[in-house]
């Protein structure tokens, strides 16, 4: 029978579907019932830097703020809310045998390597990253932005012995060069593409309200192009995401070359059990291939092993369509 064991940062997974860091992998009933159902791993939800910012803010604008005040509250709000992390890191560990992936939100270094630290010592099998800060200021130059992302990197990665794998999004100007710096830097994986939290206009009420929080299916493609392309140019574990609601998805992203597939606003929709129907699925779909694991089919329709891969390359709809009769 074939296997659906995969390698994703060095960690032994028994399914390349791990659940991505969501509301629902605070639950430990809810981790219980993912591993049961054959997740490979699950990734915390995420401690957020802004977050921890937003609550000193508020609570110093609450009273009458001086800077010994500020510097406490920082201080006791930073330590309870890792110490309240850690232990959900220790709670998991003990309800499930597969890896926890710890996931942090952050945008600069210094307090955040002690975070990762203890993190790392509650118990977590590996750190997931989540890099972006949405620049508003002309004058900040793209290389800055970038440089400061993989000082973060760099600086978390040289303090922890568990592998570090780095969420990002989409939106840079070589998402290749980007990348294979952040490999530079040590991580051994890479989480393509964050879906982060946009807005929406109330045309009724006049006011900015959030858009839909849950991806749709068509999202997929543009993470099966960039998984294609990087798992063919750099040396990096890829893990996809965003947009994959069905089984033959995940199989898609394997065989552009995705080291690992994460699902959650399928999960949110349909429950934990259906990490089976994607376990389920991949199986099958390996033993009708006579394949008898993830990793024989995983790349083999990438950048580099396609006849033509200019097809990764094309944005245009000309491009496509231009020479089709219709």
């Amino acid at each position: 029978m074939a296997t659906t064991e995969v390698k994703y940062l060095g960690l032994d997974l028994k399914s390349p579907i791990i659940v991505s860091s969501c509301s629902l992998t605070a639950d430990v009933d809810k981790v219980v019932e993912m591993e049961r159902s054959g997740a490979g791993a699950v990734v915390m939800k995420s401690l957020f830097e802004e977050q921890i910012r937003g609550e000193v803010e508020f609570m110093a604008s609450a009273g009458h703020s001086y800077p010994e005040m500020d510097d406490y509250l920082h201080a006791y709000i930073r330590s309870n809310s890792i110490a309240q992390y850690a232990e959900k890191v220790r709670s998991l560990k003990k309800a499930v045998s597969i890896p926890v992936i710890a996931s942090i939100n952050c945008y600069s270094d210094g307090e955040w390597v002690e975070y990762a630290r203890q993190i790392e010592s509650a118990g977590a099998d590996a750190l997931e990253v989540n890099l972006y800060d949405l620049s508003v200021d002309p004058k900040t130059s793209p290389v800055s932005i970038e440089e400061n992302y993989l000082k973060v990197v760099k600086t978390i990665v040289s303090e922890l012995k568990i592998p570090v794998a780095v969420k990002i999004g989409p939106h840079f100007t070589s998402i290749v060069n980007f990348v294979d710096r952040v490999a530079a830097s040590g991580a051994k994986g890479v989480v393509i593409f964050n879906r982060f939290f946009t807005p929406d206009i109330d045309i009724e009420n006049f006011r900015l309200v959030p858009a839909a929080a849950l991806s749709h299916e068509g999202e997929y493609a543009e993470i099966l192009r960039w998984t294609a392309i990087l798992s063919s140019a750099v040396r990096i574990d890829i893990a996809a995401t965003t947009g994959i609601h069905a089984p033959e998805s995940a199989v898609k992203e394997i065989l552009a070359g995705a080291s690992a597939v994460q699902i959650c606003s399928v999960v949110y929709k349909k429950g934990p059990a259906v990490i089976k129907e994607f376990n389920d699925y991949i199986r099958a779909f390996l033993e009708k291939n006579n394949v008898g694991s993830v990793s024989q089919i995983r790349g083999r329709l990438n950048y580099s092993t396609i006849p033509d891969p200019a097809m990764y390359e094309r944005v245009q709809f000309m491009k496509t369509f231009g020479s089709l009769a219709l």
